[in-house]
Protein backbone atom coordinates (compact mmCIF):
# COMPACT_ATOMS: atom_id res chain seq x y z
CA UNK A 1 0.00 0.00 0.00
CA UNK A 2 0.81 3.70 -0.21
CA UNK A 3 1.50 6.72 1.89
CA UNK A 4 -0.88 9.55 1.89
CA UNK A 5 -1.32 10.85 -1.36
CA UNK A 6 -0.52 14.44 -0.10
CA UNK A 7 3.38 12.91 0.16
CA UNK A 8 3.18 12.73 -3.51
CA UNK A 9 4.50 15.63 -4.71
CA UNK A 10 2.46 15.13 -8.09
CA UNK A 11 -0.78 14.94 -6.21
CA UNK A 12 -0.30 19.35 -5.00
CA UNK A 13 3.40 20.54 -5.93
CA UNK A 14 4.14 19.67 -9.55
CA UNK A 15 0.57 20.72 -10.66
CA UNK A 16 0.83 23.99 -9.17
CA UNK A 17 4.13 24.90 -10.35
CA UNK A 18 3.32 24.07 -13.53
CA UNK A 19 -0.35 25.54 -14.06
CA UNK A 20 1.49 28.74 -12.00
CA UNK A 21 2.54 31.20 -14.82
CA UNK A 22 -0.58 30.21 -16.60
CA UNK A 23 -3.07 31.00 -14.43
CA UNK A 24 -0.88 34.20 -13.41
CA UNK A 25 -0.75 35.38 -16.65
CA UNK A 26 -4.59 34.87 -17.66
CA UNK A 27 -5.49 36.63 -14.30
CA UNK A 28 -3.92 40.01 -15.14
CA UNK A 29 -4.30 39.60 -18.37
CA UNK A 30 -8.17 39.61 -17.35
CA UNK A 31 -8.18 42.43 -14.70
CA UNK A 32 -5.23 44.24 -15.30
CA UNK A 33 -1.89 44.54 -14.06
CA UNK A 34 -1.91 47.90 -12.52
CA UNK A 35 -4.83 48.19 -9.94
CA UNK A 36 -4.88 47.43 -6.53
CA UNK A 37 -7.71 45.38 -6.62
CA UNK A 38 -6.58 42.84 -9.08
CA UNK A 39 -4.14 42.06 -7.25
CA UNK A 40 -6.36 41.51 -3.91
CA UNK A 41 -8.29 39.60 -6.05
CA UNK A 42 -5.79 37.16 -7.12
CA UNK A 43 -4.73 36.69 -3.46
CA UNK A 44 -8.34 35.79 -2.11
CA UNK A 45 -9.11 33.68 -5.36
CA UNK A 46 -5.50 31.97 -6.42
CA UNK A 47 -4.16 28.20 -5.77
CA UNK A 48 -1.93 29.00 -2.50
CA UNK A 49 1.32 28.56 -3.96
CA UNK A 50 0.70 30.39 -6.98
CA UNK A 51 0.07 33.42 -4.99
CA UNK A 52 3.30 32.34 -3.04
CA UNK A 53 5.32 32.44 -5.88
CA UNK A 54 4.09 35.95 -6.63
CA UNK A 55 4.99 37.24 -3.44
CA UNK A 56 8.62 35.36 -4.15
CA UNK A 57 8.92 37.35 -7.18
CA UNK A 58 8.27 40.41 -5.82
CA UNK A 59 10.89 40.19 -3.54
CA UNK A 60 13.39 38.99 -5.76
CA UNK A 61 12.67 42.36 -8.01
CA UNK A 62 12.39 44.27 -4.73
CA UNK A 63 15.93 42.52 -3.58
CA UNK A 64 17.93 43.21 -7.27
CA UNK A 65 16.46 46.85 -7.77
CA UNK A 66 17.81 47.63 -4.60
CA UNK A 67 21.12 46.25 -4.46
CA UNK A 68 21.70 47.84 -7.90
CA UNK A 69 20.65 51.40 -6.65
CA UNK A 70 22.51 51.38 -3.10
CA UNK A 71 25.79 48.78 -4.50
CA UNK A 72 25.12 47.24 -1.02
CA UNK A 73 25.00 43.86 -2.02
CA UNK A 74 23.34 42.96 2.06
CA UNK A 75 19.57 43.61 0.58
CA UNK A 76 18.44 39.80 1.20
CA UNK A 77 20.82 39.85 4.53
CA UNK A 78 18.65 42.29 6.34
CA UNK A 79 15.05 40.38 5.20
CA UNK A 80 16.61 37.23 6.01
CA UNK A 81 14.89 37.32 9.36
CA UNK A 82 11.42 37.91 8.40
CA UNK A 83 10.93 36.21 4.83
CA UNK A 84 10.97 32.65 6.46
CA UNK A 85 8.12 34.00 8.44
CA UNK A 86 6.10 35.49 6.00
CA UNK A 87 5.97 32.56 3.28
CA UNK A 88 5.62 30.48 6.23
CA UNK A 89 2.39 32.93 7.04
CA UNK A 90 1.04 33.39 3.30
CA UNK A 91 0.52 29.64 3.84
CA UNK A 92 -0.85 29.94 7.25
CA UNK A 93 -3.32 32.49 7.28
CA UNK A 94 -3.93 32.68 3.53
CA UNK A 95 -7.66 31.50 3.59
CA UNK A 96 -8.23 34.36 6.51
CA UNK A 97 -6.14 37.11 4.79
CA UNK A 98 -8.07 35.96 1.69
CA UNK A 99 -11.67 36.63 3.51
CA UNK A 100 -10.85 39.88 5.30
CA UNK A 101 -9.33 38.82 8.30
CA UNK A 102 -13.31 37.71 9.04
CA UNK A 103 -14.62 34.17 10.69
CA UNK A 104 -17.48 33.57 8.54
CA UNK A 105 -20.59 33.37 10.99
CA UNK A 106 -21.34 29.58 9.74
CA UNK A 107 -20.19 26.90 7.54
CA UNK A 108 -21.31 23.53 6.15
CA UNK A 109 -20.27 19.83 7.97
CA UNK A 110 -19.54 17.20 5.84
CA UNK A 111 -23.43 15.98 6.35
CA UNK A 112 -24.38 19.33 4.34
CA UNK A 113 -25.68 20.72 7.58
CA UNK A 114 -24.58 24.71 8.42
CA UNK A 115 -22.47 24.75 12.04
CA UNK A 116 -21.18 27.76 13.88
CA UNK A 117 -17.58 28.29 12.80
CA UNK A 118 -14.33 29.89 14.87
CA UNK A 119 -11.26 31.24 13.76
CA UNK A 120 -9.40 27.60 13.56
CA UNK A 121 -11.66 26.39 11.11
CA UNK A 122 -9.88 28.97 9.01
CA UNK A 123 -6.48 29.12 10.82
CA UNK A 124 -5.19 25.23 11.04
CA UNK A 125 -3.94 25.03 14.35
CA UNK A 126 -0.88 22.95 13.69
CA UNK A 127 0.03 25.49 10.67
CA UNK A 128 -0.86 28.75 13.54
CA UNK A 129 2.21 26.47 16.16
CA UNK A 130 4.65 26.62 13.38
CA UNK A 131 3.94 30.20 12.80
CA UNK A 132 4.47 31.15 16.60
CA UNK A 133 7.98 29.20 16.76
CA UNK A 134 8.96 30.50 13.33
CA UNK A 135 8.00 34.53 15.10
CA UNK A 136 9.78 33.07 18.12
CA UNK A 137 13.14 32.33 15.47
CA UNK A 138 12.48 35.70 14.13
CA UNK A 139 12.73 37.57 17.54
CA UNK A 140 15.90 36.26 18.62
CA UNK A 141 17.52 36.60 15.62
CA UNK A 142 16.13 40.41 14.86
CA UNK A 143 17.30 41.21 18.34
CA UNK A 144 20.68 39.39 17.41
CA UNK A 145 21.09 41.38 14.08
CA UNK A 146 19.73 44.66 15.10
CA UNK A 147 22.13 44.76 18.21
CA UNK A 148 25.50 43.57 15.52
CA UNK A 149 24.15 46.57 13.40
CA UNK A 150 22.90 45.15 10.41
CA UNK A 151 19.92 47.32 10.07
CA UNK A 152 22.51 49.94 10.14
CA UNK A 153 21.93 52.16 6.93
CA UNK A 154 24.76 51.18 4.59
CA UNK A 155 25.85 48.47 6.68
CA UNK A 156 26.97 45.42 4.41
CA UNK A 157 27.92 41.93 5.20
CA UNK A 158 31.89 41.48 4.93
CA UNK A 159 32.06 38.35 3.08
CA UNK A 160 30.16 40.26 -0.03
CA UNK A 161 33.26 42.57 -0.58
CA UNK A 162 35.74 39.88 -0.02
CA UNK A 163 33.72 37.79 -3.07
CA UNK A 164 33.29 41.09 -5.51
CA UNK A 165 36.98 41.93 -5.38
CA UNK A 166 37.64 38.26 -7.05
CA UNK A 167 35.09 38.56 -9.73
CA UNK A 168 34.95 40.58 -12.69
CA UNK A 169 32.32 43.11 -12.98
CA UNK A 170 30.21 41.28 -15.60
CA UNK A 171 30.88 37.81 -13.27
CA UNK A 172 29.57 39.94 -9.90
CA UNK A 173 27.00 41.17 -11.96
CA UNK A 174 25.35 37.71 -12.78
CA UNK A 175 25.91 36.66 -9.01
CA UNK A 176 24.39 39.39 -7.31
CA UNK A 177 20.98 38.31 -9.68
CA UNK A 178 21.11 34.54 -9.83
CA UNK A 179 22.42 33.39 -6.07
CA UNK A 180 21.58 36.79 -4.02
CA UNK A 181 18.46 37.68 -5.35
CA UNK A 182 17.14 34.86 -6.74
CA UNK A 183 18.31 32.25 -5.24
CA UNK A 184 18.55 33.06 -1.76
CA UNK A 185 14.79 34.15 -2.01
CA UNK A 186 13.60 30.58 -3.67
CA UNK A 187 15.53 29.13 -0.51
CA UNK A 188 13.92 31.09 1.95
CA UNK A 189 10.82 30.70 0.30
CA UNK A 190 11.61 26.94 0.09
CA UNK A 191 11.82 27.12 4.22
CA UNK A 192 7.78 27.23 4.12
CA UNK A 193 7.63 24.02 1.91
CA UNK A 194 6.59 21.50 5.51
CA UNK A 195 3.41 24.24 6.29
CA UNK A 196 2.60 23.89 2.40
CA UNK A 197 2.50 20.14 2.50
CA UNK A 198 0.68 20.18 5.35
CA UNK A 199 -1.96 22.48 4.26
CA UNK A 200 -2.64 20.05 1.42
CA UNK A 201 -4.24 17.99 3.38
CA UNK A 202 -6.74 19.61 4.04
CA UNK A 203 -7.85 19.71 -0.08
CA UNK A 204 -11.56 18.67 -0.97
CA UNK A 205 -9.71 15.69 -3.05
CA UNK A 206 -8.51 14.27 0.79
CA UNK A 207 -11.64 14.08 2.55
CA UNK A 208 -11.59 9.96 2.23
CA UNK A 209 -8.07 10.10 3.01
CA UNK A 210 -7.53 11.15 6.54
CA UNK A 211 -4.07 11.96 8.22
CA UNK A 212 -3.04 10.14 11.18
CA UNK A 213 -2.81 13.35 12.81
CA UNK A 214 -4.82 15.97 11.40
CA UNK A 215 -3.52 19.12 11.25
CA UNK A 216 -6.52 21.18 13.06
CA UNK A 217 -6.07 19.14 16.43
CA UNK A 218 -2.50 19.56 18.49
CA UNK A 219 -1.19 16.46 20.42
CA UNK A 220 0.95 15.55 22.95
CA UNK A 221 3.71 15.86 20.17
CA UNK A 222 3.28 19.10 18.91
CA UNK A 223 4.06 19.88 22.40
CA UNK A 224 6.94 18.17 22.47
CA UNK A 225 8.22 18.94 19.22
CA UNK A 226 7.65 23.03 20.27
CA UNK A 227 9.56 22.51 23.38
CA UNK A 228 12.72 21.13 21.49
CA UNK A 229 12.31 24.28 19.06
CA UNK A 230 12.37 26.71 22.43
CA UNK A 231 14.72 24.87 23.89
CA UNK A 232 16.72 25.06 20.87
CA UNK A 233 16.65 28.56 20.57
CA UNK A 234 17.54 29.05 24.05
CA UNK A 235 20.97 27.77 23.36
CA UNK A 236 21.30 29.94 20.03
CA UNK A 237 20.52 32.75 22.28
CA UNK A 238 23.84 31.64 24.67
CA UNK A 239 26.19 30.84 21.69
CA UNK A 240 25.30 34.20 20.21
CA UNK A 241 25.73 35.78 23.46
CA UNK A 242 29.32 34.25 24.46
CA UNK A 243 30.02 34.93 21.25
CA UNK A 244 28.82 39.21 21.64
CA UNK A 245 30.55 39.20 25.40
CA UNK A 246 33.69 38.10 23.86
CA UNK A 247 34.13 40.10 20.88
CA UNK A 248 33.06 43.43 23.22
CA UNK A 249 35.57 41.60 25.48
CA UNK A 250 38.27 41.70 23.04
CA UNK A 251 37.42 45.36 21.94
CA UNK A 252 37.50 46.53 25.74
CA UNK A 253 34.00 46.73 26.47
CA UNK A 254 31.54 44.63 28.48
CA UNK A 255 28.30 43.54 27.27
CA UNK A 256 26.71 46.92 26.80
CA UNK A 257 29.55 48.02 24.83
CA UNK A 258 30.85 50.35 27.70
CA UNK A 259 34.53 50.48 28.14
CA UNK A 260 35.77 48.07 30.77
CA UNK A 261 36.99 49.12 33.88
CA UNK A 262 38.98 47.62 36.90
CA UNK A 263 36.09 46.66 38.59
CA UNK A 264 34.58 44.76 35.51
CA UNK A 265 34.56 41.18 35.25
CA UNK A 266 37.03 39.26 33.90
CA UNK A 267 34.88 36.65 31.75
CA UNK A 268 38.06 36.47 29.55
CA UNK A 269 41.90 36.36 29.41
CA UNK A 270 44.77 37.98 28.00
CA UNK A 271 45.68 34.50 25.98
CA UNK A 272 41.81 34.50 24.82
CA UNK A 273 42.03 38.05 23.14
CA UNK A 274 45.48 37.32 21.80
CA UNK A 275 43.81 34.15 20.02
CA UNK A 276 41.11 36.73 18.47
CA UNK A 277 38.51 34.03 18.04
CA UNK A 278 36.00 32.67 21.25
CA UNK A 279 36.92 29.02 22.17
CA UNK A 280 35.09 28.98 25.55
CA UNK A 281 31.45 27.97 26.49
CA UNK A 282 29.37 26.46 23.81
CA UNK A 283 32.49 27.34 21.37
CA UNK A 284 34.48 24.47 23.16
CA UNK A 285 32.32 21.99 22.10
CA UNK A 286 31.98 22.69 18.39
CA UNK A 287 33.52 25.68 16.25
CA UNK A 288 29.80 26.97 15.67
CA UNK A 289 27.04 26.39 18.22
CA UNK A 290 24.62 29.00 16.82
CA UNK A 291 24.95 27.86 13.32
CA UNK A 292 24.31 24.45 14.63
CA UNK A 293 21.28 25.23 16.34
CA UNK A 294 19.78 27.24 13.18
CA UNK A 295 20.13 24.03 11.17
CA UNK A 296 18.26 22.04 13.68
CA UNK A 297 15.61 24.62 13.82
CA UNK A 298 14.79 23.77 10.36
CA UNK A 299 14.78 20.08 11.06
CA UNK A 300 12.52 20.16 14.04
CA UNK A 301 10.32 22.16 12.18
CA UNK A 302 10.28 19.60 9.24
CA UNK A 303 9.15 16.99 12.27
CA UNK A 304 5.99 18.20 12.01
CA UNK A 305 5.48 16.77 9.05
CA UNK A 306 6.29 13.14 9.69
CA UNK A 307 4.09 14.10 12.87
CA UNK A 308 0.97 14.71 10.49
CA UNK A 309 1.51 11.58 8.50
CA UNK A 310 3.02 8.65 10.19
CA UNK A 311 0.32 5.98 11.16
CA UNK A 312 0.40 3.72 14.14
CA UNK A 313 0.82 0.92 11.71
CA UNK A 314 2.61 2.30 8.61
CA UNK A 315 1.69 0.32 5.71
CA UNK A 316 4.32 2.10 3.47
CA UNK A 317 7.81 1.74 4.47
CA UNK A 318 8.74 4.31 6.84
CA UNK A 319 10.90 6.15 4.50
CA UNK A 320 7.87 7.34 2.57
CA UNK A 321 6.54 9.31 5.92
CA UNK A 322 10.17 10.75 6.75
CA UNK A 323 11.24 11.98 3.40
CA UNK A 324 8.55 13.65 1.70
CA UNK A 325 9.93 16.60 -0.77
CA UNK A 326 8.98 19.16 2.22
CA UNK A 327 12.34 17.54 3.39
CA UNK A 328 14.23 20.06 1.01
CA UNK A 329 13.44 22.88 3.43
CA UNK A 330 16.09 21.71 5.85
CA UNK A 331 18.50 20.03 3.82
CA UNK A 332 18.83 23.60 1.57
CA UNK A 333 19.14 25.38 5.03
CA UNK A 334 22.17 22.56 5.90
CA UNK A 335 23.92 23.36 2.37
CA UNK A 336 23.77 27.30 2.91
CA UNK A 337 25.52 27.32 5.88
CA UNK A 338 27.87 24.88 5.22
CA UNK A 339 29.16 26.41 2.22
CA UNK A 340 29.01 29.98 3.93
CA UNK A 341 30.61 29.04 6.75
CA UNK A 342 33.79 27.13 5.10
CA UNK A 343 33.76 30.91 3.38
CA UNK A 344 33.73 32.33 6.97
CA UNK A 345 36.37 29.91 7.91
CA UNK A 346 38.85 30.18 5.28
CA UNK A 347 38.87 34.05 5.89
CA UNK A 348 39.29 33.64 10.33
CA UNK A 349 42.41 30.69 9.35
CA UNK A 350 43.80 33.60 7.16
CA UNK A 351 43.12 36.07 10.08
CA UNK A 352 44.03 34.43 13.37
CA UNK A 353 47.46 31.78 13.16
CA UNK A 354 45.79 29.92 15.93
CA UNK A 355 42.21 28.83 14.46
CA UNK A 356 43.47 25.71 11.58
CA UNK A 357 44.39 24.06 15.19
CA UNK A 358 40.63 24.87 16.42
CA UNK A 359 39.34 23.49 13.61
CA UNK A 360 41.88 20.60 14.04
CA UNK A 361 40.37 19.94 17.69
CA UNK A 362 36.84 20.78 17.79
CA UNK A 363 34.16 19.82 15.48
CA UNK A 364 32.27 22.26 12.86
CA UNK A 365 28.57 21.65 13.88
CA UNK A 366 28.71 18.21 16.19
CA UNK A 367 29.91 17.92 19.55
CA UNK A 368 30.09 13.80 18.82
CA UNK A 369 32.65 15.50 16.26
CA UNK A 370 34.62 17.20 19.29
CA UNK A 371 34.37 14.03 21.72
CA UNK A 372 35.60 11.69 18.93
CA UNK A 373 38.38 14.31 17.76
CA UNK A 374 39.14 14.31 21.44
CA UNK A 375 39.57 10.48 21.50
CA UNK A 376 41.89 10.38 18.22
CA UNK A 377 44.45 13.57 19.84
CA UNK A 378 44.49 11.37 23.67
CA UNK A 379 45.05 8.12 21.95
CA UNK A 380 46.91 8.36 18.45
CA UNK A 381 48.90 11.56 18.67
CA UNK A 382 52.00 12.47 20.06
CA UNK A 383 51.56 14.06 23.79
CA UNK A 384 53.76 17.32 22.51
CA UNK A 385 51.86 18.10 19.59
CA UNK A 386 48.51 17.05 21.13
CA UNK A 387 49.56 20.02 24.08
CA UNK A 388 50.51 22.65 21.57
CA UNK A 389 47.22 22.52 19.42
CA UNK A 390 45.07 22.28 23.05
CA UNK A 391 47.21 25.34 24.28
CA UNK A 392 46.67 27.37 21.03
CA UNK A 393 43.08 26.26 21.58
CA UNK A 394 42.30 26.53 25.39
CA UNK A 395 45.21 28.22 26.50
CA UNK A 396 48.63 30.69 25.63
CA UNK A 397 48.17 30.51 21.99
CA UNK A 398 51.93 30.33 20.55
CA UNK A 399 51.18 34.16 18.67
CA UNK A 400 51.06 35.68 22.92
CA UNK A 401 54.28 33.33 24.01
CA UNK A 402 55.82 34.95 20.55
CA UNK A 403 55.14 38.10 21.87
CA UNK A 404 56.39 37.55 25.55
Amino acid sequence: MNAHPALNPNTHLVPALRSAWPAIKDHFAKHGALKLSSWISFYQHADVMHSGIVLAAFFIVYVYVMQQITGNASQVDGLWTFLPVIFCGHFTLQKFIANGGLVPAETVSFFGKPQKTTIWDIIEPRLALILVLELLWCVRLTFHAIRRGMFKKGEEDYRWPLLRAKMLRWQWELFTLFFIAITQIILLAVTALPSYILLTTKHPKHVADQVPRPINHLTVADGILACLLVTNLVMQFFADQQQWTYQNFKRGKDVHEKPLTKDSPKLYTEADVARGFVTKGLWAYCRHPNFACEQATWWILYMFVPLTFLPTNPSAPLWRYAITYAIASPLIMNILFLSSTRFSEAVSAGKYPEYKDYQKRVGMFLPLDTFLRAIYFKTLVPTEQRYRVEANVWGAPASLQKKT
